[in-house]
C-alpha cells in the first residue's frame, strides 16, 4: 500500500518498498507569463520581434517568388541571418540617429528625435539614416545571409534589394511626439 501526501518542492517521500524518493513540484511555473503583464515593454518587444519575423518571411517569400526559387529551402538556409542582420542594421541606424542628435544643435535634434517633419533638414537626416540602414540590410543580406544559397549573383542582388527596400526602418520617420500628447 502506497502512502500519498502533499509535499513541498524538494521534499522526500517514502514509496511502498521503503525507498526514499524525491518529489519536485513546480508551483510557480506560470510566473514568467504573469511577469510579462507587469512590464509592457516586454510585450512590445515580443510583438515587434514576431512582427519583424513575419515581415522578413513574407519579403523573403516575395524574393523567392520573383526569382522562381523554392521558399522553404531558402527560408531554412537564410532566415535567421536575414532576421538577425535586419535587427543589427536597424540598431546601427538608431545608434547613428542618436549620435547625430547629441552632436547637432537643439532644434535639429528635436526634429530628428520627435518630429522629423517639423524641419526639412531633420527630415533629410532621418531619411538618410533610413537609407543607410536599408543599405546595411542590402549589404548584410547579399554578403552574409545569402552566401549559402546556390543562386546566381543577379538573383541574390535582387532578393537583397527587395529586403532592403521593404524592411528598412521607416518607423524612424514616425513623429514620436504624437505618443506624448
Amino acid at each position: 500500500m502506497r502512502r500519498y501526501k502533499k509535499f513541498r518542492a524538494g521534499a522526500m517521500a517514502c514509496t511502498s518498498k521503503g525507498e526514499l524518493m524525491k518529489k519536485d513540484r513546480f508551483y510557480n511555473i506560470l510566473f514568467p507569463l504573469w511577469f510579462f503583464l507587469f512590464i509592457p515593454s516586454t510585450w512590445l518587444f515580443l510583438i515587434t520581434f514576431l512582427g519583424n519575423a513575419a515581415i522578413d518571411s513574407l519579403v523573403l517569400a516575395l524574393g523567392c517568388k520573383m526569382n522562381h526559387r523554392p521558399f522553404v529551402t531558402t527560408w531554412k538556409k537564410s532566415f535567421l541571418w536575414v532576421f538577425a542582420f535586419g535587427y543589427l542594421a536597424d540598431f546601427l541606424g538608431g545608434v547613428l540617429l542618436f549620435i547625430l542628435s547629441t552632436v547637432l544643435d537643439n532644434p535639429l535634434a528635436y526634429a530628428m528625435m520627435f518630429n522629423p517633419f517639423s524641419s526639412f533638414a531633420g527630415f533629410l537626416l532621418v531619411a538618410l539614416m533610413v537609407a543607410a540602414a536599408g543599405g546595411l540590410i542590402y549589404l548584410f543580406n547579399f554578403k552574409v545571409s545569402f552566401r549559402r544559397l546556390d543562386w546566381p549573383l543577379k538573383e541574390k542582388r535582387k532578393a537583397a534589394l527587395i529586403l532592403a527596400i521593404l524592411t528598412a526602418p521607416y518607423l524612424f520617420l514616425f513623429p514620436s511626439i504624437l505618443l506624448y500628447r
